[in-house]
């Protein structure tokens, strides 16, 4: 049957045929494609942020997010790093696609036309201000910091909302339920252990400049979550002090941090009764630090609770539980080796 011109159609025709023309324009339209893909993301600074729907270009200027960005499954997204092989080589041997990414680039130091040329998606950064400046200027940006172990959960399921897959987040789900168990158990058992048997930990950050890490840190979540008691009475990371004032404090047990230096055989803390009686120990590190803000934080205060209360904690397996961590969330199969690598702080045997 030969189609009449749109001239003959019933009125009621025409008018659908106009909504099917229009309706096709419409989906054809750049603005209308970038509406249906564009979505809100609320930050941790409870900024709602509208970003593409599933990002591909990402530009994570935190240390600490680069891993979560590679535990749900978003390594090949990360075009532009504040991670160097240099300085995080287990992070490049886990994630060796990070290769190809610029890295070195912090907020102090990034050019946002650059990210702008780069066509970046989205951008994390640890503080609310970063963010903002950022936004102003047309780049999608998130803040991500957090300093409790809620909000760095909150901050997992953001990162997860942000990449919009279901393996982010069906992997944000299991770290939430892994994170929940292990705080159970820690805290039934801490409970009952009374305050004077609580060690008094100092955790030092660098050794040259002395700095040690005080309250209202995730640093102080680990201490207090694996049983011991903030010997620092200062709040804030890297905070200066010296030696005369740890002296004061007189912590029970020492924590350096990866990075943090040595006490040799020259050194003041020679005096100090916690080195003389062998309670001091280098926090380990793997992708990211043990003792600062990444998700091995599930590792760390496993490991914190063992160095704190041995016999309380005999019972768990840190070097299984390791080895069981990488498998489930970064896909890595770790030797005998890298794991007592890990727990040493030190580098793998090749570096990426």
């Amino acid at each position: 049957m030969r189609a009449l011109p749109a001239s003959a159609c019933p009125k009621s025709r025409r008018s659908l045929l106009l909504a099917a023309l229009l309706g096709t324009a419409m989906a054809l339209s750049p603005f209308a494609s970038k509406a249906a893909e564009a979505r809100t993301v609320v930050d941790m600074s409870g900024t709602p942020v509208e970003i593409k729907d599933t990002p591909t270009a990402i530009a994570d200027l935190w240390f600490a997010h680069n891993e979560v960005l590679v535990m749900l499954g978003a390594a090949d997204k990360i075009k532009v790093s504040a991670e160097k092989p240099s300085t995080r080589p287990w992070l490049f041997k886990v994630a060796p696609v990070l290769l190809k990414a610029e890295t070195g680039v912090t907020p102090d130091t990034v050019n946002p036309e650059d990210l702008l040329a780069r066509h970046i998606d989205l951008v994390i950064v640890p503080q609310r201000a970063q963010a903002e400046n950022l936004r102003k200027v047309g780049l999608p940006t998130l803040h991500a910091q957090y300093t409790t172990i809620p909000n760095m959960l909150r901050t997992i399921d953001m990162t997860a909302d942000a990449l919009g897959t279901q393996q982010a987040h069906d992997v944000a789900a299991l770290y939430r339920q892994k994170m929940d168990a292990l705080t159970t158990l820690l805290q039934s058992r801490v409970a009952k252990i009374p305050a004077s048997a609580r060690p008094r930990v100092l955790h030092i950050a660098t050794l040259n400049p002395l700095q040690i890490d005080g309250k209202d840190t995730m640093i102080d979540t680990w201490i207090q979550t694996a049983g011991g008691i903030n010997a620092a009475t200062v709040s804030g990371n890297h905070r200066p002090t010296t030696f005369e004032q740890i002296a004061a404090w007189n912590p029970d047990i020492i924590v350096l941090g990866p990075t943090a230096g040595d006490i040799d055989s020259s050194s003041p803390f020679q005096a100090l009764p916690a080195v003389q009686k062998g309670k001091w120990a280098r926090n380990p590190q793997g992708v990211f630090p043990w003792d600062r803000y990444g998700c091995e934080e599930l590792l760390q205060m496993e490991w914190a609770a063992k160095l704190f209360h041995p016999t309380v904690f005999a019972d768990l397996n840190l070097t299984q539980d390791v080895r069981n961590f990488y498998q489930t969330f970064f896909h890595y199969n770790l030797t005998d080796e890298d794991i007592s690598s890990i727990l040493a702080a030190k580098p793998p045997a090749t570096t990426p």
